[in-house]
């Protein structure tokens, strides 16, 4: 790795690029500005909106974005910009993970890049290939850290330290992009390292993996009962009047249309309802506020 002081003097450059230190908070987990606008060319937009989208774990406005992206059909022969564009690319790639989006088009926009080690390690990460010997492992690393943190074991952690260390020519690579995985990957790394028992670490991840799991499958029979005891209590319960029910036939297509719109209502409702009670019940079973957020994008 490369000495402490460039490190610092390069992490200052970055805050004079939004790009950059969007990435860079992407990566720390930290509050994404959106610049203007009017300020940004069409691909810079996308990837500031799918970065932020993707910080604050909202799929909607992942995929507004992504699919306007995907009506594009770029040759080999004479790619736009934005697919050899690596922030953008990584940015894809994480979304479809995290909010299980098909990857067929993100696969053929890699597939036409310029052929290089970071090309290989993204099609290796859409192949789930993480631990290949081809990858640059300080992207896998990251990438691991934002999509599933139980599949960073101890092995892949001291392959990944390893050939940072051996990197002393980072800055020389001249690609911002694997400088911030490299130094994200690195300050991580220390950190694990710092820990009496990194196994112990390994095997707690791999159990909150697993807990999140449940609280899903958990979440989701609790809704089932509820809106089966809500549909019963409608057609079961109520006694109508033979008025009552001379009224229902007579408007029953206003009832139609009412009832359209109301189901359209619930399934706008359902996600709110599903995201909410997850939490709730994570709070019942003690599990930290603080890390509930980040939590709810492996549900």
């Amino acid at each position: 790795m490369v000495p402490l002081e460039e490190k610092i003097g390069y992490l200052s450059r970055v805050t004079e690029s939004h790009k950059l230190t969007a990435f860079n908070n992407l990566l720390l987990g930290r509050t994404i500005g959106v610049p203007e606008s009017q300020d940004l060319s069409e691909s810079e937009e996308y990837y500031f909106e799918i970065v932020n989208a993707i910080q604050n774990n909202k799929k909607v406005d992942f995929e507004k974005y992504f699919g306007k992206k995907c009506k594009s059909k770029p040759s080999k022969d004479s790619p736009p910009p934005f697919v050899n564009d690596d922030f953008l690319m990584f940015s894809f790639i994480v979304g479809v993970s995290i909010f299980s989006i098909n990857k067929d088009w993100v696969n053929y926009i890699v597939s036409i890049r310029n052929r290089n080690a970071i090309t290989i390690t993204f099609e290796n990460i859409l192949n789930e290939n993480y631990y290949s010997t081809s990858n640059l492992p300080e992207i896998v690393f990251v990438f691991l850290q934002l999509n599933n943190q139980s599949l960073i074991t101890n092995e892949f952690v001291n392959f990944t330290y390893k050939k940072l260390t051996e990197n002393i020519k980072l800055f020389e690579s001249r690609s911002d992009f694997q400088i911030l995985c490299s130094i994200k990957a690195y300050d991580s790394i220390l950190l694990l390292k710092e820990l009496p028992d990194n196994s112990e670490l390994i095997l707690f991840r791999s159990f909150n993996t697993k807990l999140i799991r449940r609280i899903k499958y958990l979440s989701w029979i609790i809704q089932a009962v509820l809106f089966t005891g809500l549909i019963y209590l409608l057609l079961k319960l109520p006694n109508y009047s033979p008025e009552t029910i001379q009224f229902i036939e007579t408007y029953n297509y206003a009832f139609t249309i009412f009832g359209a719109l109301g189901l359209s209502l619930i399934g706008n409702l359902i996600p709110v309802f599903k995201n909410k009670s997850q939490e709730l019940i994570m709070k019942m079973l003690g599990y930290p506020s603080e890390l509930i957020i980040n939590s709810s994008k492996k549900i």
